[in-house]
């Protein structure tokens, strides 16, 4: 192993754990959401569903990297907006998931299980994707390829 190939690692691993910290994010609003759902005494998991919308309309509006200015945010890296883009591929899906969350936010007293349920699947797939992006990362290239591929621009 080279020395590049060495120090380029840890930088690859710590950004496939973003992948982690979505499923993880995901998997909290799934298990907030379905004891609200079940048990009817849990309340609503409003700080998750807000960062959420937050997140879903800076994808609709395409200012994606805002997140990374504030620390506290959720959703807050390259990796994890990546997943939400591929998850809601199309511009509508972006907008009904959005006015979806909106709608569980705005109606907080009421308790209406289907839309519950459908927040519940799109957190499920989040999930699923931040999982496999995590286990199946986008191949990097090595850093003679880089260095071959620059060579090749400025001939």
């Amino acid at each position: 192993m080279s020395v590049n190939e060495r120090s380029a690692m840890p930088t690859n691993l710590q950004s496939r754990s973003q992948y982690l910290v979505l499923a993880e994010f995901s998997r909290r609003a799934i298990r907030a959401l379905s004891n609200y759902a079940d048990d009817g005494s849990s309340e609503l998991p409003t700080d998750i569903l807000q960062h959420t919308v937050d997140a879903l309309q800076a994808v609709q509006q395409g200012d994606k990297y805002q997140f990374g200015q504030r620390p506290a945010s959720a959703l807050g890296s390259y990796e994890q907006l990546r997943t939400l883009e591929q998850v809601f591929r199309r511009p509508e899906e972006v907008g009904e998931a959005i006015a979806l969350t909106t709608g569980l936010l705005k109606h907080e007293g009421v308790r209406d299980v289907t839309k519950v349920r459908k927040v519940i699947n799109l957190f499920t797939e989040l999930q699923a994707k931040a999982l496999w992006n995590f286990e199946q990362p986008a191949p990097v290239p090595s850093p003679d390829l880089e260095e071959l591929c620059r060579a090749f621009k400025t001939a």
